[in-house]
């Protein structure tokens, strides 16, 4: 793709020829013409495809070139730069179909961007144009996704002939393939900043590498090949800076392991599409390779009974900084954790979720539409637009807004959050009911005649059986002992509790136990 300059002025010339690398950008740099006339006579013969050029020149003016320049070759694309912001020479660049108008105090990346939006135009229209270069492209699209997804019934000869990257490719130590997955950031939020920025990343990336590349959302892929000599991570470090550099943009980087063979190079593809899910995790790390990850066992999953009582007391607070600053706490254990793996960190926050969905339940336990209100906590566990732990933060935030919104009002609200002291506090010995009723800042009395009407119990009965309820719990696991979980419960005497549990469930602990597990 050829692009000419042309500016009367030879400081813009130099200017616009040494300060945007313009082979890296994918383009052949024709010599600056200095006036109009001399880009006219230069046209037919050399044929760039885009035209960089001033508007107030002697002589002729941009204006006037861009519309015999058309008349000359109607697919040529034409940018306009002007020191003035003249609305009026914008509104004869439209009549004069100019590609893009900007000022000449654009920053190269504006410019950048402005060259690679008509890059596209002029690849969109030779494609078009081409009929069998469209199918082949087609054709070419087909074989490499089939490559990369391991089809089983994949005719490796006819992919290799259709996939010209890798035909005829040496299968020994010197020839090595391997699939990444690159993320570019920094141009924006706009709908075409993403596709254009990966445009340009695809342009330079096939300049300065050896690979052969797949547009696509949310991310390019690429298969780069590497000689025997070369390590993989150090080509990255190298060369990502050079297209940051020009590109102003930010690259993430996800490779799989690379193979000596192209029928495994879907083995790469998957490690690589595995590794991706890891920079939500490792902000700090740019290139990601699956080496990293691969011998993670994983580490916990669900979040203890102590984590969720801290959770209920931070909800039923109402205090929005201390609860952020205890998620951060728990995400930071998590992700410094040597043995974490994607699956279970998401399993946790999923958990931590789950646990505000469950104290919403218990706090608004009459009020069903409230809980139908809050969004399912099940999606909270995978990642989208919003990191994990953002969704997490923002979801347990509607949580406790909404319960304490809506329902913290009237006589059974207090009852609410004394069940929730009460849960949160199980294992204390001095739980009492002038404890849970200082808690709500109600008369131990008044409190007593609350609870009872509102739970139809008495309070001492329901801290048994939130005890005992408990007790089941960790009756479970046949590894914990019977005095342990009765002290857990706030028991100091077995034989007592043993009582207790009899007396609210006909068997002793012991008994449930063997019942339950077999032991």
């Amino acid at each position: 793709m050829k692009i000419m300059i042309v500016d009367d002025e030879v400081i813009i010339r130099d200017g616009l020829a040494t300060v945007i690398d313009w082979k890296q950008l994918g383009f052949h740099f024709l010599e600056p013409a200095e006036s109009a006339e001399e880009a006219l006579e230069r046209l037919p013969v050399e044929k760039p495809d885009l035209l960089l050029t001033d508007i107030r020149m002697e002589e002729m003016d941009g204006l006037t070139l861009a519309a015999e320049a058309k008349a000359l070759m109607p697919d040529l694309e034409i940018i306009v730069l002007t020191g003035y912001d003249d609305f009026a020479y914008m509104q004869q660049a439209i009549r004069n179909d100019v590609s893009d108008y900007l000022l000449k105090t654009s920053r190269p990346g504006d410019i950048i961007q402005a060259v690679l939006r008509a890059a596209q135009r002029i690849r969109s229209k030779w494609e078009a144009s081409s009929k069998v270069h469209q199918k082949e492209k087609e054709i070419r699209k087909h074989w490499f996704e089939k490559l990369l997804a391991g089809d089983t019934g994949l005719d490796l000869q006819m992919a290799e002939e259709n996939v010209p990257f890798f035909k005829g490719a040496q299968t020994g130590i010197q020839s090595r393939f391997q699939a990444v997955m690159i993320k570019a950031e920094g141009w924006g939020d706009g709908s075409g900043s993403g596709p254009l920025l990966q445009f340009a990343v695809e342009n330079m990336l096939r300049e300065i590498m050896d690979c052969e590349t797949l547009a696509g959302k949310p991310y390019l892929t690429a298969v780069i090949r590497h000689d025997g000599g070369s390590l993989e991570e150090e080509r990255y470090r190298e060369c990502f800076p050079v297209i940051e550099k020009l590109l102003k943009c930010t690259l993430y980087c996800a490779a799989g392991l690379s193979v000596t063979a192209v029928e495994e190079l879907s083995v790469s593809y998957k490690q690589a599409v595995q590794a991706t899910k890891y920079w939500e995790m490792f902000t700090h790390e740019r290139i990601l390779s699956y080496s990293m990850i691969a011998r993670r066992k994983g580490w916990k999953t669900v979040c203890s009974r102590q984590e969720e009582a801290e959770l209920s007391q931070l909800l039923t607070a109402n205090d929005s900084i201390r609860l952020n600053q205890w998620i951060s706490t728990r995400v930071s254990e998590q992700l410094d954790h040597p043995e974490v793996t994607y699956e279970s960190y998401s399993s946790y926050i999923q958990s931590l979720a789950l646990a505000g969905f469950r104290w919403l339940e218990r706090m608004a336990a009459e009020t069903d539409a409230l809980k139908d209100g809050v969004s399912d906590y099940s999606t909270i566990g995978s990642s989208g637009d919003a990191a994990m732990r953002d969704k997490l933060e923002q979801y347990l935030e509607t949580v406790m807004t909404t319960y304490h919104v809506s329902v913290s009002k009237g006589p059974s609200a207090y009852v609410q959050q004394a069940i929730a002291y009460i849960r949160q506090n199980i294992g204390s010995g001095k739980l009492s009911l002038q404890q849970a009723a200082q808690y709500v800042h109600l008369h131990p009395g008044h409190f007593s005649e609350v609870f009872k009407r509102v739970t139809g119990t008495t309070f001492g009965d329901y801290l048994i059986q939130e005890k005992l309820e408990l007790a089941k719990e960790m009756l479970m696991d046949p590894s914990v002992k019977i005095s342990e979980i009765a002290r857990a419960v706030g028991y100091e005497d077995v034989k007592y509790f043993s009582q207790q549990f009899k007396r609210y469930h006909a068997q002793t602990p012991s008994e449930y136990r063997e019942e339950l597990t077999g032991k």
